[in-house]
Order: structure tokens, then C-alpha cells, then sequence
């Protein structure tokens, strides 16, 4: 033990002596192991950690898969899911649900808030307990809410029980409080219940995702092989469900599977940074052996041991490695909120991020490895030096050898290579967002604010008399017309117009369809389909979009009129290739138990629908007028001649004050245009500041390398001046080498760099595999850097006095 606290003395003597290495290398661990223990948190938290509910192993997303496409979609059709829930014996349970951004009426007050719909069994599968009250009865008109919503709107959980929330047009009554931290489907805070049945029951409208537990000792593989056997089944049953299968996948994988490559990617992209800190720490370690090679032999011709040698370098790089860790901690706390603050919304499970105890032991795992592997070359090379030699041993030019100098220019090729590949990547994304935010979005989306609406109205049982539910279509379009109406009287406001399924929003339903004299609407067709937006007279002004062909929507077009659409030109082209559509007929099945023909009068521009990077897709706009049951949920465009943020906030008010019973929240469109790109963002974002990261840490190797090798040649350098070289000489001679080296790395970078982006395409979709400016121009700045990493010490080797030199000698 006297000797450990000894050997531990000397080690923190010696790291004393070395100020500058000791810093630079706590500093270079704290960067590449903070940056790891970040992204790690992360990925141990929303990938690898466990879901928080009881029994979540058991617990399956139940999906369709399409086989003739080879893909895959987390929703049922209704009868697929009544057969699965009835049919396979591998289930325990199963339960369906919608859920989204809804309006709740308590009282007079209207909230806008995430909300679920589900079924009786929902809270069997989940396997969530209420804090107080119960879970629901079969059918009943029942609802539950977070605990946190019971105490903002109640006061308490026990108040909250009993009391009665409006929600699509009907009361609920809350009957159990669930715990905190119990979200799920995403940050709902309302679960409202539905009919254990579907209600469309069609198995080609996906209108409902569905979950599943199954019995204790059952595996995936055994649940799929049951399914598939269904599959068949229903497939020879039913000719929608021939080329189509059931499946599930574990309730974790559905959850995290969408950001899952990105995360991948970003743990690939620290990796990288690690390894151009294990070549920077080794390029320290290896001058620091060198100059501490000349003590080291001293003290093995005294007799030291080579355990003993080792046991103090091991000492050294445990201190190191500690001070590496705590530093990297340091690091890792600001980043991972700064990571948490840059994520997208839609990230799951975010609020579980936290650095905990697991991460840091990681840490310190990371930074020992990181060091002992960074240690072993130099201790090696310690050993394989003779005394005798060593001692005689010029010190002024040291024990630089030509293979060591070959090793430390190795490792910066690698450094530059690894930089440059990193550099790569950020440009092409950098240009890929810039491409997309310079995409014309088919609308203009500059002072134009977006308000989603949810309206309380009168409930119609679906039972009722066919007049009856013309009266209440009549009523909510009474309802829509005066809040249009208020909206257009506010100071500033151009026009206004609704729609439900505005771009970069919620809303909106995917229809197939059928074109009179081309195709039949009927079970087992193989049809186009087309998203279907109803919509009020104005829209298409408000929005700036363009007619082409045809006439636009008007207030004509309303229930008692023959049913018209416009279409858009993705339509056009989709099924009307070469011809003009005006005049033709299409059927969906889209609000009508018994679907009839409806006229297509218009062809209207394109309108990128989800983000600026989506294609325009084939699009219908229907008049609300004929489609009442929109009327109450729908997105209000309006257009203003002044600032569309400031504009919003006026809006809300006046809707709160004129329309307490509508729940209401306005945002500017550049902010949802701007909210779409988030995921991109972030990810371009974390692959610049890695690649900025990469570029310091290699600028630090390469001036380290030079300032070494030229301070190894003074003697050299004195003695081509002494002979008659030029200053300028021997600085390009500098350059030029360090400027081959660097070269070599951008070869190497290159095709790693390729490498790279056709991992990047299998996983987050496609990406240029070439882009000329984006190499070059990162080649470019790596040389650059390179130049100026270099300059300083050229600049010393060409100021080089050869008489004190010489005469040092």
C-alpha cells in the first residue's frame, strides 16, 4: 500500500510537470466523452430503456402489412381488427385508439389539448391503474384524465371524479384519475371512450391503430405465426385482404422505431469523434514518451522494474481517465439539455431523458479504455529501448525515429479522413434543407396564420332521420359562417377561408377512388387514392394558390346541389393524363353510406401538404357545404396585411372573448412550415457541431505534429541555413509536408465519405450520393484548415537562428 501511495505521488507529480499535456488531454477526453455520454443518454433512454408500463414486454403494436408494396402501416382496417382481437388465442387482450390535438369543453371553457379515443380494454392492455376511481365498462359514455390535468382544472384528483367534459359533441363523465407519467398514445392527457367495435367496420379504411397483450409465456414469433395463419384466411375470405397481412411488432420498436436511424446515425457520428480523440490523445502520449524516454531508461539502468514503469503509467492514466470523466460530465449536462431543447416535438419519450448513474459509469468506462488504449503504444515502445543507446543519445535533436514519425502522420490521415467524412455529411444536409427551404410550397405562406378550430355542436345519433342530420349540417355551418364572419371583421385581417387539412397541420383523410368509365368502386379494386380536404369558398385565394383549369369553389356548391370537387394537379396527372379533367366524375366512399358520382369542376395548383421536402401529393378539395360533419373541426387560414405572429395573438383573444365554446389555437404558418423541418434541422445541426468538433480536435493534432517535428529538426533546419538555404525554403518545405498529409486524409475522407452516405440513405431515406460542391467544398476547408494549423510552426522553423543552434550543439 506504501508503494501504491507512492507510485501515486510520483503520478501526480509528473502530471504536475506536464501542465500543458495534462490539460490538453483532460480536455480533448471531456469533449469526445461528453458529446458520448450525451447522445448515449439519449439513446439509452428513448431506444434501450424499458417502457415504464406493467407487463410492457407483452404488449405488441398490431400493424398491416401491404405485400405487394413491402411495407408497413401501425393502423387496421375495422374488420381485420374485430377478427384479430376474436380470433387469434395468442392475445390476452386487445383495445384500439385514435388520438391527436382536440377540443374539450368543460363547462363554458374550451381547451385544445392531445387527447385519445379507446376502446373499454384499453386500460387491460396497458395495464395502467387509476390513483383513484376505475377504468371503463364496456360502451360507456366514460372518460379518464391525467392526474395533472385533475389538478389544473379540478384542484385535485378526487374533485375531478364525477365531473362531466364535453368532447365531439357529447358529455363524459371522468370516472378514474391515471397516475403521473402515463401519457401514452404520446402526451395524451383525456382518454374518452368508445364502442369496443369500430363503427366503420370497412377492412380498407385504416382508421384506427390497435394494440395487443398477449398471454404470459407467449413469444412474437408465436403471435406472428398465428397471425399470419389468419392472414391467409382473411385473405381467402375477403378479396380486399388478398394481398395484405396482420402483423405485430413489439410496442417499444413502434414507439422509437422513427427515430431510431437518426439516433443511430448520431451515435455512429461520436464514435467517429472518439476515435479522432483516441488519435489525438495517442499523438500526446507518443511525444510525451519520447521526451520521457531519455528519464525512463536512466531509471532502468538504476534498476527500476518494468512492473514498476507500468504500474506508474497505469496510475497516470487512471487519473487522467478520472479527470477525463468528470470533465466529460461536465460537458455532457449542458449538452444533453441543449440536445433535449433542439429536439423535434414528436421525439418520444424525451421527458424521460436524464443523465443518470448508468451514463456515467459508461463515461468512465469510455475514458479508461480511451486512455489505456492510448497508453499502450508508447509503454511498449519505452520498453524496446536499449539503455545504452538512449543514453547516448543526442538531447538536443531527441529520439525522434523515422517510424515514429510515419506513426504520428498515420494518425493524422486518419484524423483529417475522419474530419472530412463528418464535414462531408454536414454539407450535404446543410444543402439539402437549404434546397428545401428554397421549394416553392404551392402556397404563400408569408402574413398568413393558421388557427385549428374545434367547435362544440349538436349531437346527432347516427340513427337519426335524414332530416335531422341536414338540420344539424345546417346549424354547424351556421356556427363555421359566424366565426368566419368575426374573423374577417378584425383590423388587419384580408380574408379568411377553413379547411380541414390545411398544409403542415392536423386534419384531412386519405380516400380511394374510382374515375367514371376507367374503374369501379368496389371491394377487391385496386384503386389510386387521393387526400380529401372539405373546405369553404375563398380558400384557394386566401392561400394563393392558382386555378388552371376550370372554376373554384363557390357558395353555390352546398347540400341539395349536385357534388362537386376540385382536384389538384397531382390528380390530373395521376388519372387524367393527357386529358382534360373538368367535366369528369369520380366515387369515394368518403361520409356516404351509399356513394355517388360526384363532378370534378376545377384543376387547382400543387400544394406541398406535409413539409417542404414532401412531393405534391394527388389531392381533392370537396365544398364543406356538402360534407357538414367537417364543419366543426377545421383550420382557419387567414391573411393579413401585417405580421402574422403579432396577428395571432389578437386572434386568440378575440376568439376566447367571442367564442368561449370554440377551442382555438393560432400559430403562423412559417412556424408550422418551420416546426415540419424540425426533424431535419436537428439532425443537420448535430452532424455540423460534430463536424466542427472533428475540425478542432485535428487542428490541434496537426499543429501539435508540426510544432513537434519542428522543434525534432532545429538542428537540421540550423544547418541547411548554415549552408546557404533560404527562410522561405525551408518554411514551404514545412507546408508542403504537412500539406501531403493532409491531402492524403482528404483522399481517404473521400471514400469514407461515400461510404457514409449510402449508409445515410438506407436509413433516413434518399440522399445525394454525390454532390460535387459539398465535397469540395469541404475538402477545400479541411486543406484550409490544415494551412493555417501549419503556419505558426513554419513560421518558427524558418526563424530559426543556425549560430545559437550550432552552438548549443
Amino acid at each position: 500500500m506504501r508503494d501504491l501511495i507512492q507510485d501515486l505521488r510520483i503520478a501526480v507529480r509528473q502530471l504536475g510537470r506536464s501542465r500543458a499535456f495534462t490539460f490538453t488531454v483532460i480536455l480533448t477526453l471531456a469533449l469526445g466523452i461528453g458529446l458520448n455520454a450525451a447522445i448515449f443518454t439519449m439513446v439509452d433512454s428513448i431506444l434501450l430503456k424499458p417502457l415504464g408500463y406493467h407487463d410492457a414486454e407483452r404488449i405488441y403494436s398490431l400493424n398491416t402489412r401491404f405485400l405487394d408494396e413491402n411495407r408497413s402501416i401501425a393502423r387496421l382496417g375495422g374488420g381485420d381488427y374485430i377478427d384479430v382481437r376474436d380470433r387469434v388465442g395468442s392475445l390476452e387482450t386487445a383495445a384500439y385508439y385514435q388520438s391527436y390535438k382536440d377540443g374539450l369543453q368543460i363547462g363554458q371553457r374550451a381547451l385544445y389539448l392531445e387527447m385519445a379515443y379507446v376502446s373499454p380494454e384499453f386500460g387491460q392492455v396497458m395495464g395502467v391503474q387509476p390513483l383513484i376511481g376505475r377504468l371503463f365498462r364496456a360502451d360507456g359514455e366514460e372518460a379518464l384524465v391525467s392526474s395533472a390535468f385533475a389538478r389544473e382544472n379540478f384542484g385535485s384528483a378526487q374533485s375531478a371524479l364525477g365531473q362531466v367534459l364535453r368532447s365531439q359533441e357529447k358529455p363524459k363523465v371522468i370516472v378514474g384519475v391515471l397516475p403521473d407519467g402515463f401519457s401514452f398514445p404520446g402526451k395524451s392527457q383525456v382518454w374518452i371512450e368508445v364502442p369496443a367495435a369500430p363503427g366503420n367496420l370497412n377492412r380498407t379504411s385504416y382508421n384506427q391503430r390497435a394494440i395487443g397483450k398477449v398471454k404470459p409465456g407467449v413469444t412474437a414469433a408465436a403471435l406472428n405465426a398465428e397471425m399470419a395463419t389468419l392472414s391467409k384466411q382473411l385473405g381467402a375470405a375477403y378479396p380486399e385482404d388478398k394481398s395484405k397481412a396482420v402483423e405485430a411488432v413489439s410496442l417499444q420498436d413502434q414507439i422509437v422505431g422513427k427515430i431510431r436511424p437518426t439516433l443511430r446515425l448520431l451515435m455512429g457520428s461520436v464514435g467517429v469523434i472518439l476515435l479522432i480523440v483516441c488519435a489525438n490523445i495517442t499523438h500526446l502520449q507518443l511525444v510525451r514518451a519520447t521526451r520521457l524516454r531519455r528519464e525512463v531508461t536512466i531509471r532502468t539502468a538504476l534498476g527500476a522494474s518494468r512492473w514498476a514503469l507500468t504500474r506508474r503509467a497505469a496510475l497516470e492514466v487512471m487519473l487522467l481517465a478520472v479527470g477525463g470523466c468528470v470533465a466529460g460530465v461536465l460537458v455532457a449536462v449542458p449538452a444533453l439539455r441543449l440536445l433535449v431543447r433542439m429536439a423535434p416535438a414528436d421525439v418520444p419519450r424525451l421527458t424521460d431523458v436524464h443523465l443518470n448513474l448508468d451514463v456515467i459509469l459508461f463515461s468512465f468506462v469510455v475514458s479508461l479504455v480511451t486512455m489505456g488504449l492510448t497508453a499502450l503504444l508508447p509503454l511498449w515502445r519505452s520498453w524496446s529501448v536499449d539503455p545504452a543507446s538512449a543514453m547516448k543519445q543526442d538531447a538536443a535533436r531527441g529520439m525522434e525515429t523515422r517510424q515514429s514519425g510515419r506513426l504520428r502522420h498515420g494518425l493524422i490521415v486518419g484524423e483529417v479522413a475522419l474530419t472530412l467524412m463528418l464535414s462531408v455529411a454536414a454539407m450535404l444536409l446543410v444543402r439539402q434543407l437549404i434546397a428545401e427551404s428554397k421549394r416553392d410550397l404551392g402556397f404563400v405562406a408569408d402574413k398568413l396564420v393558421m388557427m385549428d378550430t374545434h367547435a362544440s355542436s349538436v349531437a346527432t345519433d347516427e340513427h337519426a332521420s335524414l332530416e335531422a342530420r341536414i338540420a344539424a349540417g345546417a346549424l354547424r355551418l351556421s356556427d363555421l359562417s359566424a366565426m368566419l364572419d368575426a374573423l374577417r371583421a378584425v383590423p388587419g385581417v384580408r380574408s379568411v377561408a377553413a379547411i380541414a387539412g390545411a398544409p403542415m397541420g392536423p386534419g384531412g383523410s386519405d380516400v380511394s377512388y374510382a374515375v367514371r368509365g376507367v374503374s369501379e368502386f368496389k371491394a377487391g379494386a385496386t384503386l389510386p387514392d387521393a387526400n380529401l380536404f372539405p373546405m369553404t369558398p375563398g380558400y384557394f385565394q386566401t392561400m394563393g394558390l392558382h386555378m388552371i383549369s376550370g372554376r373554384d369553389i363557390t357558395e353555390a356548391d352546398r347540400a341539395g346541389s349536385d357534388h362537386v370537387l376540385v382536384i389538384s394537379e397531382a390528380a390530373a396527372r395521376q388519372s387524367f393524363a393527357g386529358v382534360d379533367p373538368v367535366g369528369k366524375a369520380i366515387m369515394c366512399g368518403y361520409d356516404e353510406e351509399h356513394p355517388t358520382w360526384w363532378r370534378i369542376v376545377g384543376v387547382v395548383s400543387d400544394v406541398r401538404q406535409d413539409s417542404p421536402a414532401a412531393e405534391p401529393y394527388p389531392t381533392f378539395y370537396v365544398p364543406v357545404a356538402q360534407h357538414t360533419g367537417a364543419a366543426t373541426d377545421m383550420q382557419v387560414m387567414v391573411r393579413t396585411q401585417s405580421d402574422a405572429g403579432a396577428m395571432s395573438v389578437a386572434l386568440e383573444r378575440m376568439m376566447r372573448e367571442r367564442f368561449p365554446a370554440v377551442a382555438a389555437r393560432a400559430t403562423a404558418m412559417r412556424e408550422n412550415v418551420g416546426e415540419s423541418q424540425r426533424a431535419e434541422q436537428f439532425r443537420t445541426m448535430l452532424f455540423g457541431s460534430f463536424a466542427g468538433v472533428s475540425i478542432l480536435l485535428a487542428v490541434t493534432g496537426m499543429y501539435g505534429v508540426t510544432a513537434y517535428t519542428v522543434a525534432q529538426r532545429r538542428f537540421e533546419f540550423a544547418l541547411r541555413f548554415a549552408l546557404g538555404a533560404q527562410r522561405g525554403q525551408v518554411m514551404g518545405s514545412v507546408l508542403q509536408r504537412a500539406l501531403t498529409v493532409a491531402a492524403l486524409g482528404v483522399v481517404a475522407g473521400i471514400g469514407l465519405s461515400a461510404a457514409l452516405m449510402r449508409v445515410m440513405s438506407s436509413m433516413l431515406g434518399q440522399q445525394p450520393h454525390l454532390d460535387a460542391v459539398a465535397y469540395g467544398v469541404a475538402a477545400g476547408g479541411v486543406l484550409m484548415i490544415a494551412l493555417v494549423a501549419t503556419l505558426q510552426p513554419a513560421w518558427q522553423a524558418a526563424r530559426v537562428e543556425p549560430m545559437q543552434v550550432l552552438r548549443d550543439e
